[in-house]
Formats: C-alpha cells, sequence, structure tokens
C-alpha cells in the first residue's frame, strides 16, 4: 500500500517531497520488494539535482543502511555530478565515503564522473582540510585505484602533514595508501620511512635529551601504536615481503622491547598467521623463529601461571579431606578400642 502511494505520488509531488517520504521511510527502517521497486522507479527517472546537498548526502547514508533504498546510490551520484561547486568540502568526503560502502550498488561511470568532478573541487581545497577528513578521502577512494585525488591528497599529507598524524591515523592512511598505490609506491615508500625512523625514534631515548626532546618522546608513547596494531602495520606494510626495513624496525619493538607481552589473544594469532607465512609481514623479520618462541613460550607461561593461581584452592581441597580422613581414622580406632575395653570387661 506504501509503494502504491509513493507511485501515485511521484508524477505530482516535487523532486523534494518524493525525496523526503522515500528518506522517511528508508530511515524507519522499512522494507519491502515493492517499495524497493518504487524507488528504483524514481532513481532511473528523476533528476535529484535540485535537492540540497544535506538531502543528498542523507540518502546517501541512508542507502548503505537500508537495502531498499540502494538504488538511489546511482541518482545522487549523477546529481552530485552536475554541480559539485555547491557541496562544502567535508561533506563532499562524506559523501564519498558513504558511496564507497555501497558496494556493488554505484555502476562503473556513475563512480568515475563523480569522482573526476569532485577531484576538481576538493584538490584546491586539501590544504585546509582537517586531518580527520583527510584520512576519511584517501579511505573513500582506495578501493578505486590510484588516480589524481588520492595522490594530491598524499601528497598533502605526507610532504605537509605527516609529523602531525597520531599513529593510529597515520596506520589507517598507510593502510588506504597501500590499498590505492601499492606497497612499492614512491608516496608509501616516503610514509614507510616516517614509520621506520619512529619506531627507531622510539627505541633511543636517553638521559641526555634536552627538556623538548623529552616531553616530544613521552607525547609519542602516549600515542604510540598498540602491540596489536603494530602486528597489523607488518602485515598491511609488508605485503609480498616489500618494505624489510620495516618489517624488520616492527619486529625488534615486539621482541628487543618487549612489547609482544602486551599482545591480546587476537594479536598473537595474527602475529603467528604472519610468521607461518612465506613472505608477508612478519614472516620476513631477521629474528622471527626467536620472535616465534617468544610467543610460544609467553602462552607456556601464561597457562603455568593460571595453573599456580588455581593450585591453592585445590591444595586446600586437598588439605581439607585430608583431615576429614583423619578425623574418620581416630574416630574408628576409638570404636575399637571400646569395643575391646567392653569385651575385657
Amino acid at each position: 500500500e506504501v509503494a502504491t502511494r509513493l507511485q501515485a505520488l511521484a508524477p505530482v509531488a516535487s523532486v523534494e517531497q518524493v525525496a523526503s517520504v522515500i528518506l522517511c521511510l528508508g530511515e524507519r527502517g522499512f522494507s519491502s520488494s515493492s517499495f524497493s521497486e518504487a524507488v528504483s522507479t524514481f532513481s532511473s527517472k528523476a533528476d535529484l539535482s535540485p535537492l540540497a546537498p544535506t538531502t543528498l548526502l542523507q540518502l546517501a547514508v541512508a542507502s548503505t543502511k537500508a537495502p531498499s533504498l540502494a538504488a538511489v546510490v546511482g541518482a545522487v551520484a549523477r546529481a552530485v555530478s552536475n554541480s559539485p561547486k555547491a557541496w562544502p568540502t567535508s561533506d563532499l568526503v562524506r559523501l564519498l565515503l558513504a558511496l564507497a560502502k555501497a558496494k556493488g550498488a554505484l555502476n562503473a561511470d556513475d563512480k568515475r564522473q563523480l569522482l573526476q568532478r569532485a577531484a576538481k573541487d576538493i584538490t584546491p581545497e586539501l590544504g585546509a582540510l582537517p586531518t580527520s577528513d583527510l584520512v576519511k578521502l584517501v579511505l573513500a577512494i582506495a578501493g578505486d585505484g590510484e588516480s589524481q585525488l588520492i595522490v594530491a591528497a598524499a601528497d598533502e599529507a605526507l610532504g605537509n602533514r605527516i609529523s602531525g598524524f597520531p599513529q593510529a591515523q597515520l596506520l589507517i592512511l598507510t593502510q588506504g595508501l597501500i590499498q590505492a598505490l601499492g606497497a612499492s609506491h614512491d608516496l608509501v615508500q616516503k610514509a614507510v620511512d616516517f614509520w621506520v625512523e619512529l619506531l627507531l625514534e622510539m627505541t633511543r631515548g636517553g638521559d641526555d635529551d634536552d627538556e623538548v626532546t623529552k616531553r616530544r618522546r613521552e607525547l609519542e608513547m602516549r600515542s604510540r601504536l598498540t602491540a596489536d596494531q603494530l602486528v597489523q602495520l607488518a602485515r598491511v606494510a609488508g605485503v609480498g615481503g616489500a618494505n624489510s626495513k620495516l618489517t624488520e624496525q616492527i619486529g625488534n619493538q615486539l621482541l628487543t622491547a618487549g612489547r609482544a607481552k602486551e599482545l591480546t589473544d587476537a594479536g598473537k594469532k595474527a602475529a603467528e598467521a604472519q610468521l607461518s607465512s612465506l613472505d608477508s609481514g612478519l614472516a620476513k623479520y631477521s629474528k622471527r623463529d626467536r620472535l616465534r618462541r617468544f610467543l610460544t613460550d609467553g602462552q607456556a607461561r601464561s597457562r603455568s601461571r593460571s595453573r599456580r593461581r588455581r593450585s591453592p584452592s585445590r591444595s586446600r581441597r586437598r588439605s581439607r579431606s585430608r583431615d576429614r580422613r583423619d578425623r574418620d581414622r581416630d574416630r574408628d580406632r576409638d570404636r575399637d578400642r571400646d569395643r575391646r575395653y567392653d569385651r575385657r570387661r
């Protein structure tokens, strides 16, 4: 019934009104085959360019959560391609990220045109883009491979801001650039070289450092990658045995600096999977056997400590059991003695 009314409304209502109804139903989780068909018909025939950027963004985000709205993604992309300059840069980045999540819902031509038009507006504004939006932009377009936009974004991130990235964000950025450009690309190598120097710097330290250097080290230590994230960095940067210098530094962090002790169970499994592979990540670490033994011995020690923690209770139970047996034997001896005494009397 809802779909029938929507189809009857479409020819006589404005695009804004129909889009508002579709958005309202989609956000409320309404779903049916007839509703999906109505959305598909509307999306294929209507020109959404009159819609405000906020409405188009809401439709794109809603389409990633409501399967019934999947067909509207292409119409949104075409509308934005017609007038990308009407969009604030940050909203355009959010749109690209939302469309990247709509896997399979956007055809190649619509996506290519959108990226070409968006690149013209975003590229000149990269210097003013917040760091978090710069990372989102890389994630949004990384799956499309090398392009002028992602190269420009990488130049901005690595050439002008790299030292200001929190390490967790730098990890995400590195992962996105490797996905788009490959592990051996010059821009990726710039990120890898920075990681190598950063990890080396964290292990140096010294009492003769000035106060500024000490303060910087303290800040780096607070925002450093977790041990699990180090393993993740080794995996993404060491594809096919690439970036051996970085792999070596990550391995040293885990083994020599003892950070393998901080690994969660999931992190240990991920590290062991790399160590067992032929040519990826930690498999290329020069001390891979020692690191594997370290992980294995650590698990054994953990099980041993666990047994020791449980052993006092078992000892107490055994002690109480012995006490009961001793008391039972004492009572039996007393009864036997009483019976012998009674017989003698």
